[in-house]
């Protein structure tokens, strides 16, 4: 049913991007997925890697996710000069660009700045192509 599924990670690893982890190797591992692990960054990349410990890291939940899965993972760092400005354009555009069928994305509860500026992940849903499938 999917066949490419994109991941937008924060490094820090916060319970809802851990959860969507956890969706998005269920799917993989269900489906013969493969996963794109995204994650935008202020750092520097050099080729696809980021350069720095969160490159690594970024490589460790790749590998840690295709061991546990069975899918063909992959990381990918996009680099960004203000990520809180421009994660909300960034994140629709590589869905698109990566041609995947569903995207695979934490957030938070709404509060009460959620009914004014829409979460990242409301953001998405409203503007991506592909299906995307939110959990908290």
């Amino acid at each position: 049913m999917f066949h490419h599924i994109m991941v937008p990670v924060d490094l820090h690893l916060p319970p809802t991007v851990v959860k969507a982890m956890d969706v998005a190797a269920d799917f993989a591992k269900n489906h013969g997925s493969r996963v794109t692990l995204v994650h935008v960054t202020d750092q520097q990349i050099h080729g696809a890697h980021t350069v720095g410990p969160s490159g690594d890291e970024l490589a460790a939940l790749a590998s840690k996710m295709a061991e546990q899965t069975g899918a063909r993972v992959e990381g990918l760092p996009i680099y960004s000069v203000d990520v809180g400005a421009e994660i909300d354009s960034i994140l629709p555009r590589t869905a698109k660009e990566l041609e995947v069928d569903l995207v695979v994305m934490g957030t938070h509860m709404p509060g009460i700045l959620d009914y004014v500026f829409s979460s990242h992940a409301s953001h998405l849903v409203l503007h991506s192509e592909a299906s995307v499938f939110v959990v908290r």
